[in-house]
């Protein structure tokens, strides 16, 4: 069926016509142009090459391109723990705040010493400030009063009738700890774009900085569909299988180091999967949804995603997970991602993809740390795609090493690798010896 035809004659119509208004006929032009407008669609995708397949490097700039940091606000210290700077922040006050003295003495005025002929000073028991020829008894960390320049060592001296006699001369800030010693009023602890780790906490803490701006985690919704899923620890009749692509996926965002909420939907009614879309709008920054290996399943999630937001479906140069659906849903365009039913597919397209997504929304370093390591183990795979293999990498000697594991059931696969194994489209083989680049999963 032609989408543009031509128009049909209007039938004549004989009797006269009065002219319509200027002003009318305006507006139903206006109306015309607004009816012709061309559907809003996302920005220009990348191009394809000679097989129609997207560059991994392209897919993951096109993804990052669609989506912005989060806005920052103020959280108090232990609730912006592991969220990145949105300001710089200097010491508000002296770290120690106060003078205080490294040893058991008396504080002193060292100006009182200054030409080395006062050798006897008045011993006071208590002082607000010090003045010149008195001294009072200090124990080490002691705050010195005001006024105090320097302690004497009780070595240095003898007490005698309320009399401290001098034997040794000290000078100024002798055996101070200085107020500001350790931080100083103004000093920058943190500059933005820094990640408050547990160590910035208490020197934040002990600075008198108890709030900062912080870019917040960033809420992602992991949402299984499927009507032949069930709930680990329900009984699995016939034709259903434990839904586990969920929990992993969902553990995998929140080791990124998101905010994670998971949702079921029990079915592959595309209406029923839009409700469930729109339902979790309003409390997702980005929404992951995950499904059996069925591909209706997926196409029914494609559908959905098509029906309610704009959306990117293409065909990466990547193996595991050639088949990615990207879109921007509800009028907010809150970013979602659907991942392949495979579950080695889907974990290794949330670590190609959607783990830059959540660090872009974290507003923190969306580039993967890469450790080149020597194989144990020869690799194949098909030039002109990049392929992601699953590794065991040692790093506990002077030279990293990596081996290729394999195994017929998926999740033990993933469940013993701790690293994936980059093979460029360019290459097409490694054998055992050679160098690689691998991808850790946790800290090595």
């Amino acid at each position: 069926m032609a989408i543009f035809g031509r128009k049909k004659p209007a039938p004549r119509i004989e009797a006269e016509i009065e002219p319509e208004p200027e002003a009318e006929v305006e507006e139903q032009q206006e109306a015309q142009v607004d009816a012709e407008e061309v559907a809003p669609t996302l920005p220009k995708a990348p191009p394809l090459d000679a097989n129609g397949l997207r560059s991994v490097a392209d897919h993951v700039s096109y993804l990052l391109s669609l989506v912005s940091p989060l806005k920052p606000f103020g959280m108090g210290l232990l609730e912006a723990w592991n969220q990145v700077m949105c300001e710089d922040i200097d010491s508000m006050i002296n770290v120690p705040p106060n003078s205080t003295s490294k040893v058991d003495g008396y504080a002193i005025v060292a100006a009182s010493l200054l030409n080395g002929d006062v050798r006897e000073l008045e011993l006071v028991e208590s002082a607000q400030r010090l003045g010149n020829g008195f001294a009072l008894a200090v124990g080490a960390g002691d705050v010195l009063p005001r006024g105090a320049t320097a302690v004497l060592p009780a070595a240095f001296a003898t007490v005698t009738a309320g009399t401290l006699n001098v034997i040794d001369l000290v000078s100024e800030g002798d055996y101070v700890r200085a107020a500001g010693e350790h931080l100083a009023v103004g000093t920058r602890l943190l500059s933005e774009g820094d990640t408050l780790n547990d160590r910035a906490i208490g020197m934040m803490a002990s600075a008198g900085i108890d709030r900062v701006l912080v870019r917040p985690r960033p809420r992602v919704v992991v949402v299984s569909s499927g009507e032949e899923l069930v709930e680990p620890g329900s009984q699995v009749h016939h034709g259903e299988d434990t839904d586990s692509n969920s929990f992993m996926i969902a553990a995998a965002a929140r080791a990124a180091g998101a905010t994670v909420f998971r949702v079921a939907v029990h079915s592959s009614d595309p209406a029923e999967i839009r409700a469930a879309i729109t339902d979790q709008l309003i409390r997702a920054d980005l929404l992951i949804f995950t499904t059996s290996g069925r591909r209706e399943d997926y196409e029914a999630v494609a559908s959905a995603m098509a029906d309610v937001g704009l959306t990117d479906s293409v065909d990466v140069a990547m193996s595991p997970g050639r088949t990615q659906t990207f879109g921007l849903i509800g009028e907010e365009g809150v970013p979602m991602v659907m991942l392949p039913g495979n579950p080695v597919s889907a974990y290794v397209s949330f670590q190609a993809f959607v783990w830059p997504l959540i660090r872009r929304l974290a507003g923190a370093g969306e580039h993967r740390a890469v450790v080149r390591a020597l194989t144990r183990t020869p690799l194949r795979s098909v030039r002109g795609r990049t392929h992601l293999l699953r590794g065991n990498l040692v790093s506990d000697t002077d030279v990293a090493t990596v081996e290729n594991i394999s195994d017929p059931h998926a999740m033990a696969e993933l469940s013993r690798s701790n690293a994936l194994i980059i093979m460029g489209p360019e290459v097409d083989h490694i054998e055992a010896g050679e160098q690689v680049l691998c991808w850790p999963l946790e800290d090595i």
